[in-house]
């Protein structure tokens, strides 16, 4: 009897355990690049602390598509990607230290990004409060709106 209670527990515990890759965050927003089959999804644009937006986004080569990460932006980081308030007739560049470093993800590597996809951040200064989707324009790639959640 021990037994049995021991396997529906567990049972009931493979069960309710998700799958890898469950807690994913859906895409906001979607921009394809200049070569088929790279794309890019947008996971988040939010408005953060310290008056700031927080850009986090994956790249995605699915198609057997040789690439770079450190082709695609440009760069070792994501200098090149702005923001861009069409209404307003503003553009957002990447925050930088006072060092002149971006304050995004860095250390872009020239290895192959075929099959693969990688997880990056920006941070932007944030447009004013009433702006509530702006494009986000990445190096290659299709600019795309986005809205900036609070």
């Amino acid at each position: 009897m021990f037994r049995q209670a021991v396997l529906f527990a567990a049972a009931a515990f493979l069960v309710v355990v998700p799958a890898p890759g469950a807690f994913a965050q859906n895409a906001i927003a979607t921009a394809d690049g200049e070569t088929t089959g790279i794309r890019i999804e947008i996971t988040e644009l939010s408005r953060t602390s310290g008056e700031t937006v927080t850009l986090k986004f994956r790249i995605i080569a699915d198609s057997g598509v040789e690439a770079t990460p450190y082709e695609l932006m440009e760069s070792s980081d994501l200098r090149e990607v702005h923001l861009v308030d069409a209404a307003g007739k503003k553009k957002y560049l990447v925050i930088k230290d006072s060092d002149g470093k971006c304050v995004c993800s860095g250390g872009l590597k020239q290895q192959s990004m075929s099959g693969k996809s990688m997880n990056l951040w920006a941070r932007f200064p944030a447009p004013p409060a009433e702006v509530k989707e702006v494009s986000v324009v990445f190096p290659h790639f299709i600019p795309t709106d986005a809205p900036i959640a609070d």
